[in-house]
């Protein structure tokens, strides 16, 4: 199963098999990711960061801002601007290419974890609708998720081969992902924690139990015993006008005061800072920046923190490298005296200085992108600080405001086959580790479940797998692109489940030759076919509405489930179990396939600018795009160019959508009396012409129409769970709800299934809106849009 392929020679040019399949997916990915990129309008996420790259494109500079993210993104996007041109395309060409590039890289990793599971992973990071979804959406997450890819690759890769090169694609991978996305602390205490205390249970094992006490007590110190500040609804402290001191509710045990990154509007202070901020000295702003940051690390919780960290450390240091034993070795030593591979595994890290190789290539990476290539030295400090810090305050915030079960949800409705196949590889290495423990003693030991080889990166998956998704969960800011960060690993490990699933399958001596095997197989996946198929049929009779029966639909369940236990148990007794139980894996893992995608080419493709998908969360309307257009043709057929006087608000859509009008002009959202003759529209957000009542009387002689400028998925009413969901009527709570309360209930079942199958979510899309004024001899250009009304004074918002 994970010998080599066949190999292919074209001239002197030769490829296995198995490398023209990957070089196949590779193609096919491609052409996934970079179809149709530039027809769905920028999401207000990817407006923000193609107007910043293109800023940076044009001269303007770049300070990095941890409100938006790292600045590899911003100098990758000016990078695919100088090459390729600005338009929604090339904004998002650098991700789309990442994104194809990460379906390829379980290749890397095939010797750990197996070649088919290698291909499989493979396989289903090009078909996923998330990893597509996120792969073609300028946002920071794609480039995050393939520099951890990467990383999870160097680390297996170096702890079976020791090879430099392993060692420093790795740290330039960490490196590109810390100057990316503030995920990268996360991602780096994800993978550290089990290395670190890997070595300690090799090394001193009383240094696992000190280090886990460690991170228990600075979790308390930084979450639970500082105080409550009161906060508005901006989460900004409220402070006592006369001393400045936050008001605020004493913490547990000490009573102290709380941390200052309560008060968002310190982290928004504390995020950045200019060389030349205010006008001062770059030494002036870095007393300040100090002086600011003092404010935060003066904590008494932190300076406790702080010492008991440098503590921990001493006393692992004694006791590893300085005391010795009754035979004069250290613990060290003595490890290296006894060949430990882990040991040295790490020990060869000292070998022609490598680990100062890896330090100097994460210090240049870092340096260069946080002082945005020696222009903003301040960033040396800041790039640290300033992303902690802010990202601490945000934990509080709570952007998005999304339930703990949200990713949970998404994961059931997007990727069932990993989490299927996932859950299955828990049992089985729940299997191995038993396996394992009962060896011990046993005097005829059984072959484990797990290979030698493929040891470390299965249990590192498992481990990964459920870090991500806990401490994904529990981090304040929850959104729907975050959803890969939990998923990679977890394709990995289901892919290497099913591989250990097909295992009897693809074995050659499950039957006497390849033919029997080839026809038990298609008789198996015929019937399987037919039974899936009737259900499907039965299920969508049944929960149609005209359709008038006594039947639940549930009862179609179980009697799909009853034709497929027959199907396994003839064919266990016709050929045999294991080979039965292997089919049925393949079986479902082909019926599970073609739902997953479905649900990518619904998202990626068919309702990519309409947000009936909870992937989608929030989406510029087709409208925005279509206005713009339609002013450049206008303008155009003016005789000059893109010169036409428009006059915009401060919205920030139309700092990227009108970046090449020459005379657009950024008024505010407040008018300060009409518009010149010369102008010709306005664009502006709907709550700015209704809080400034003025603008309306500003507007007269322009003919206004009112389109929605971005909106969103309604989640009150699909996955959001009521405080009296339990209790309240079942036709007021959610569709989680429903199903959750009432799931054999015939109208929760019809729901479901429109949602799961039509992706109709029961209920109308919010939306913000913004309105276009135009002179009359425009209105006509303009004409009407998808989600346009005509009437100024409707109200198409939904709260």
């Amino acid at each position: 199963m994970d010998e080599p392929s066949a190999v292919l020679e074209v001239g002197s040019f030769a490829l296995t098999v198995e490398q023209c399949i990957y070089l196949i997916i590779g193609v096919v990915a491609l052409l996934a990711h970079v179809w149709g990129l530039g027809d769905r309008a920028l999401h207000h996420d990817e407006t923000l960061h193609a107007a910043y790259s293109w800023t940076l494109f044009t001269g303007g500079g770049y300070i990095h801002d941890p409100l938006l993210h790292g600045p590899f993104l911003y100098h990758i996007g000016a990078l695919f601007y100088f090459l390729f041109g600005d338009n929604d395309f090339t904004a998002r060409l650098s991700a789309a290419l990442f994104g194809t590039a990460l379906t390829l890289l379980p290749y890397l990793v095939r010797r750990e974890l197996g070649r088919p599971a290698a291909l499989i992973a493979s396989m289903y990071l090009l078909l996923s609708p998330a990893f597509l979804y996120v792969g073609r959406f300028f946002r920071h997450d794609i480039y995050s998720i393939f520099f951890e890819m990467l990383v999870f690759v160097a680390v297996v890769r170096y702890a079976s081969t020791r090879r430099p090169r392993w060692l420093y694609i790795g740290v330039a991978a960490f490196g590109l992902m810390l100057v990316n996305q503030e995920t990268s602390y996360l991602f780096l205490l994800i993978m550290g924690a089990p290395l670190l205390f890997l070595l300690l249970w090799r090394v001193f094992k009383p240094g696992v139990v000190i280090l886990g006490g460690l991170a228990v007590v600075l979790a308390l110190l930084v979450f639970v015993l500082p105080g409550t500040a009161q906060v508005d609804g901006a989460h900004n402290a409220i402070r006592n006008p006369e001393t400045g001191q936050m008001e605020y509710t004493p913490g547990p045990l000490f009573g102290w005061h709380p941390l200052e990154t309560e008060d968002n509007a310190y982290a928004l202070r504390i995020r950045n800072r200019a060389d030349t901020d205010g006008g001062r000295s770059l030494f002036a702003n870095i007393g300040q920046y100090f002086a600011d940051l003092g404010k935060f690390f003066g904590h008494p919780a932190i300076i406790t923190g702080i010492g008991l960290v440098i503590a921990s450390l001493l006393v692992i240091v004694w006791f590893i490298w300085i005391r010795r034993d009754s035979e004069g070795l250290t613990a060290w030593q003595r490890a290296l005296v006894q060949e430990d591979k882990l040991v040295m595994t790490y020990t060869s890290l000292a070998q022609d200085r490598r680990w100062l190789t890896a330090l100097a290539i994460l210090l240049l990476i870092y340096t260069l992108f946080f002082t945005a290539f020696l222009t903003n030295l301040l960033g040396l400090v800041t790039g640290t600080t300033g992303s902690l810090l802010y990202w601490l305050a945000q934990h509080n915030v709570e952007r998005g405001g999304q339930p703990d079960h949200y990713y949970s949800v998404l994961l059931l409705v997007y990727e069932p086959l990993i989490v299927l196949f996932g859950s299955l590889g828990g049992i089985l290495v729940a299997i191995d580790l038993f396996t394992r423990w009962r060896n011990r003693r046993a005097e005829t030991p059984r072959a484990p479940l797990v290979a030698p080889h493929s040891l470390f990166a299965v249990y590192l998956l498992v481990w990964w797998s459920l870090a991500a998704l806990g401490i994904y969960t529990w981090a304040g800011e929850k959104m729907p692109w975050l959803l890969v960060h939990i998923a990679l690993p977890l394709v990995l490990f289901a892919a290497w489940a099913a591989q250990r699933m097909l295992a009897p399958v693809m074995a050659a001596a499950s039957f006497q030759d390849a033919g029997t095997r080839i026809k038990s197989g298609l008789v198996f996946t015929c019937a399987f076919t037919v039974i899936v198929t009737f259900g499907y049929l039965l299920m969508t009779a049944y929960v149609t509405p005209v359709q008038s029966t006594t039947t639940p639909s549930w009862l179609v369940l179980v009697f799909v489930f009853m034709l497929l236990g027959i199907l396994i148990v003839a064919a266990g007794l016709y050929w045999n179990w294991r080979w039965s139980f292997s089919m049925l894996a393949l079986c479902v893992m082909i019926l599970g396939g073609l739902y997953t995608v479905r649900s990518s080419y619904r998202l990626s493709y068919l309702s990519g600018d309409v947000p009936r998908e909870m992937l989608i969360y929030t989406q510029t309307s087709p409208d925005v795009v279509r206005v713009i257009r339609r002013l450049e043709e206008a303008s155009r057929r003016r005789g000059g160019g893109l010169d036409m006087p428009v006059l915009y608000d401060n919205e920030t859509v139309w700092t990227w959508y009108l970046r090449d009008f020459t005379s657009a002009t950024r008024v505010g959202p407040q008018l300060t009396g009409p518009p010149g003759e010369e102008v010709q529209a306005v664009l502006m957000l709907q709550e700015n012409l209704d809080q400034y009542p003025q603008n309306r009387d500003y507007l007269q002689g322009f003919q206004i129409q009112r389109l929605p400028l971005r909106w969103w998925f309604p989640e009150e009413q699909t996955y959001r769970l009521r405080q009296d969901w339990a209790t309240a009527p079942l036709d007021q709570v959610s569709l989680l709800g429903q199903a959750l309360r009432a799931p054999f209930n015939a109208e929760t079942t019809q729901n479901l299934w429109d949602f799961l199958i039509r992706r109709d979510p029961g209920a109308p899309l919010g939306s913000t809106d913004f309105v276009i004024a135009v002179r009359p001899l425009l209105a006509d250009q303009i004409g009407v849009g998808v989600g346009g009304a005509l009437n100024p004074q409707h109200n198409t918002t939904n709260p």
